[in-house]
């Protein structure tokens, strides 16, 4: 904790703790807060901001977030437009009820941006306890803030019992699990002699040990069954009897920790006044522990808050600033769960009584035993308020339950229907369930093809493909006759799940279909056009792709932001006809305008396959910067499907540059954490870029075995443009090098093929390379690669230009010929060392060396994937982190460092840090140096 407190005060830090209900996550929030308000070395008190989740609190929108920003929201004025009026709309400050729901993404960037400015003027302490409590909307803020904080100093400590993904290998926050005390520290605890130990229940256990002394084996006894935990240690303790103390008797042992605690405080319940049982019930039913609206739910009730007095009494409730709560919150849960059931009715409807908005409807929901669609309505009203303040996990939330209190099935399947759309939005997993309910409950064909388009998303973009598949085709069948348009529609989003599921001939056939049923003038005839142009230059057929696409570009674009997905698979199309200008075109319409409304849905996708592009053309700084924010996003928004597409990308860069091991690691993870989804087209992606790294590093056989997969997956799933994965080439590089040349041959005619059916410029010359390769006179060789050359100058893409010209220099020197390899040697050595090619560029080097040449630069990090240290722009850029390059690149563009902050999600602190590393990496001085640079290196669009 003294750690994040100076990391914070210093530039932004986060840390979650976590563990099981009393092992002192409270204890180390409440030291922190401590030595927040007294100051950290010397320095000013930091400005706190501290909250707790209240389960009961869980389904209100926003709840936390207020709590911690509402007294600073004279700062809210000071926010980029789009932010404030999200930040305000989330918080129930302004915003018109017609309006649709705001932005979650720019009310995030609003809250980081209002604890920059609070840290603006010292630093910052946040503390937030029972993050499992935090309403999900909150929790999203929070966690969005968490992964953020670097420039801004913000100290950010969440306490919760679950580690929220964060614990494991790949975490983006620092997570710390909290473990038991030693068994000194718990003799120490019992005895009273820790600093700080106060609390009825700490003094009643000290008083035990020290009035009858617990004799060793039982402490030793104490330490197994509370595992060092303090809040069970003090309770079991303090209910000794004299004789357990001693180890007269044993102690019981029941079969869990919580079996313990619940006993302990069970007894102590069960012992009070049946009043004070009934206000229990009433305080661990509510959300305020405020004085004033307790008594008034109370008295709803017909107690008063002298009812409450034997609970203080023992302990289990303590008086706080504002009013009376639980001294634990396991407490309010283990009441709840104990009362009878008339009584937690009661106590609800007591409550609902002296409550409005949201907080009315979930008690009126509490205290409904069944179906009651009165109840339900005002249920749907909340949901719908949450929704359009953006909270769309509690809207879900709300739909849930009005679903289950609606008597007619039909309408209940619609409320189930909303409720999964809204989990969708917000991140829940619970969406898919909630389609199969309703769809078992509803007969009405477009009611069930609504849901089984929703179902078919939700698994596309959670990597079970396959069944996304089949659920959007059914769907469309279910409405080919009665809604056109809808079919039209489902069958275009089939048509991207089968192209992930591996079957690319599916994909063509269900993309015409959509074709057949789009009307002439309507919006979704250009999405049909779109989807179908990409299957076919996937397909291969490259001529009718590019008529599709044409033809999509004729009719009209869509809107790039409700559009973006149709927009990224339109510049893959294009880039993978070697159209690169214009598919970067609609590439960067689609990342500009997610950017500047906060739509990051797709922006994960849409940034990888712009990396991609970037890979191709020679961008590799670029592509590096775009595809690891690529793979943020789609880890952040649970995306596995692009989770898989993005570590491809990035180990195909990683081969590329020469580190194998990163290339490695990128493609293990893949299918550890994709691989069981059965994303069809993953193998074919990784075995390709497999192969490549093995090919970069002269490992030729395994490069073949890898390859080889490759090409029978392409075959199989019917990919039959070679440029969607360029593998053909390198398969059959590897063969000849492991001295398969009559394999090579094979491979090479297919490649051809396809060359002369697709019309690509690049897979033209990648054949020819390996005909020059396969050469058996310095005349035919000759040939081959000057015809390689010329369709090289047909595209764009050095890395593959400077390959032809080292094959066609080692052909040169392998014929006696190493005067003329030297031209050739050096243009390929300067290129790979451009681009940071470390093994190229070093096989180049050798080969110059021996060629009798003289290397200008020498290639340097063998392994490492570092590029050469000096020598071109690559190596330059090459400097900067991927976060830096984002940064560069949008002050590049014109952006100032507010907007900048506001389009990579970041705040403004962080984009001034960021700055002056790169001026220095760089060593430019301005932001016309800076762009300049960029410019040069083609960088700015």
């Amino acid at each position: 904790m003294d750690d994040l407190l100076v990391a914070g005060g210093a530039g932004g830090a986060a840390l979650l703790l976590w563990g099981e209900p009393g092992i002192g996550k409270t204890a180390l929030l409440d030291y922190a807060a401590e030595r927040a308000a007294a100051g950290t070395a010397g320095s000013a008190p930091a400005t706190l901001l501290r909250a707790r989740g209240i389960e009961s609190e869980t389904v209100l929108p926003f709840a936390t977030l207020g709590d911690l920003l509402m007294p600073y929201s004279s700062l809210f004025r000071e926010l980029p437009g789009a932010q404030r009026a999200a930040l305000e709309s989330c918080l129930a400050l302004g915003g018109d009820p017609a309006d649709p729901p705001g932005n979650p993404y720019a009310a995030c960037m609003g809250a980081l941006n209002v604890l920059a400015a609070l840290g603006d003027e010292r630093p910052v302490v946040v503390l937030v306890d029972d993050l499992h409590w935090v309403d999900p909307s909150s929790q999203r803020v929070l966690l969005f803030v968490a992964r953020r904080l670097s420039s801004e100093r913000v100290a950010l400590a969440l306490g919760s019992r679950e580690d929220h993904g964060e614990s494991g290998p790949r975490r983006s926050i620092p997570a710390v699990q909290v473990g038991g005390l030693t068994a000194e520290e718990c003799a120490d605890l019992l005895a009273g002699t820790r600093a700080g130990a106060g609390g009825v229940g700490i003094r009643a256990a000290g008083e035990a040990v020290r009035r009858q002394g617990v004799a060793p084996s039982v402490l030793a006894d104490l330490v197994r069954i509370s595992g060092g935990n303090p809040l069970a240690l003090r309770e079991i303790a303090s209910g000794l009897t004299e004789e357990q103390a001693r180890g007269e008797r044993p102690l019981l042992d029941p079969p869990s920790l919580g079996s313990h605690l619940e006993r302990a405080w069970a007894t102590r319940i069960d012992a009070l006044p049946d009043a004070a049982r009934r206000a229990l019930v009433v305080l661990a039913a509510g959300r305020s522990t405020a004085a004033g609206p307790l008594r008034k739910a109370l008295e709803a009730a017909g107690l008063s808050l002298d009812a409450l007095a034997p609970a203080e009494e023992d302990g289990l409730i303590t008086a706080t600033a504002d009013g009376l709560d639980f001294h634990h919150p396991v407490l309010r849960a283990l009441v709840l769960g104990r009362a009878p059931l008339a009584l937690r009715y009661a106590a609800f409807q007591a409550l609902a009584e002296v409550s409005t908005g949201s907080l009315h409807a979930w008690y009126r929901a509490s205290a409904t035993p069944g179906p009651d669609e009165d109840t339900a309505a005002v249920l749907a009203e909340a949901a719908l308020e949450a929704r359009r303040r953006s909270a769309f996990g509690e809207a879900a939330l709300a739909w849930r339950r009005a679903a289950d209190l609606t008597p007619d099935p039909a309408a209940r399947a619609g409320r189930l229907l909303n409720a999964a759309s809204d989990a969708l939005l917000s991140g829940s997993p619970a969406g898919p369930q909630w389609c199969e309910e309703a769809v078992r409950i509803t007969p009405d064909p477009a009611m069930r093809a609504a849901i089984q388009g929703l179902l078919g998303r939700m698994y596309t973009w959670k990597g079970e493909t396959a069944q996304a598949y089949g659920l959007l085709v059914n769907a469309a069948d279910a409405v080919r006759d009665s809604d056109p348009t809808r079919a039209c529609l489902l069958l275009a989003e089939a048509t991207a799940a089968a192209r992930l599921d591996g079957h690319v001939p599916a994909a063509v056939r269900v993309a015409e279909e959509s074709l057949a049923l789009a009307s002439e003038s309507g919006p979704e005839r250009w999405y049909s056009l779109t989807l179908l142009g990409g299957a076919l230059v996937m397909a291969g057929r490259t001529a009718e792709g590019r008529a599709m696409l044409e033809s999509a570009d004729r009719h009209g674009a869509g809107d790039p932001v409700r559009d973006q997905q149709v927009y990224a698979i339109a510049g893959q199309a294009w880039s993978r006809v070697e159209e690169f200008t214009r598919g970067r075109a609609l590439l960067n319409t689609a990342v500009e305008s997610a950017r500047r409304h906060s739509a990051v849905g797709v922006l994960g996708f849409t940034l990888a396959v712009r990396g991609e592009l970037e890979t191709r053309t020679g961008q590799w700084a670029s592509a590096r910067g775009d595809l690891t924010e690529a793979l943020r996003w789609a880890e952040e928004l649970g995306q596995l499907t692009c989770v898989s597409y993005a570590l491809y990308c990035l180990a195909r860069l990683e081969a590329l540059r020469g580190d194998r091991v990163e290339c490695e690691e990128h493609v293990a993870r893949a299918r550890r954490e994709c691989g069981a989804y059965g994303i069809g087209c993953q193998e074919f992606h990784m075995t390709a870029v497999l192969g490549l790294s093995a090919l970069a590093y002269g490992d030729h056989e395994a490069a073949a075995d890898q390859l080889e997969q490759t090409l029978s997956l392409a075959v199989e799933q019917g990919i039959g443009n070679p440029e969607v994965v360029p593998f053909a080439a390198d398969l059959a590089e590897a063969h000849v090098r492991a001295g398969n040349a009559a394999r090579a041959g094979e491979v090479v005619a297919w490649l051809e093929e396809r060359a002369t059916e697709t019309g690509l410029a690049s897979a033209e010359a990648a054949a020819a390379r390996v005909r020059g390769l396969l050469a058996r006179t310095p005349e035919e060789a000759e040939a081959c690669f000057g015809a390689a050359l010329k369709a090289h100058g047909r595209t764009t893409g050095p890395f593959d230009w400077a390959r032809t010209l080292l094959c066609e220099a080692e052909v040169l020197r392998r014929h006696r010929r190493p005067a003329a390899a030297r031209a050739p040697l050096s243009s390929a050595l300067a290129c790979f060392e451009r681009l940071g090619a470390v093994p190229w560029a070093r096989r180049a080097a050798s080969e110059l060396a021996a060629a009798g040449g003289l290397p200008t630069t020498a290639p340097s990090g063998a392994g490492s994937g570092s590029g050469p240290g000096s020598g071109g722009m690559g190596g330059v850029l090459d400097q900067l982190t991927p976060q830096e390059f984002q940064v560069s690149r949008a002050i590049a563009r014109g952006l100032n460092n507010t907007e900048a902050a506001a389009s990579l999600f970041v705040s403004r602190k962080t984009v001034e840090a960021h700055l002056t590393r790169i001026y220095r990496k760089l060593k430019v001085r301005s932001r016309t140096d800076l762009t300049r640079l960029l410019t040069a290196a083609d960088l700015v669009d």
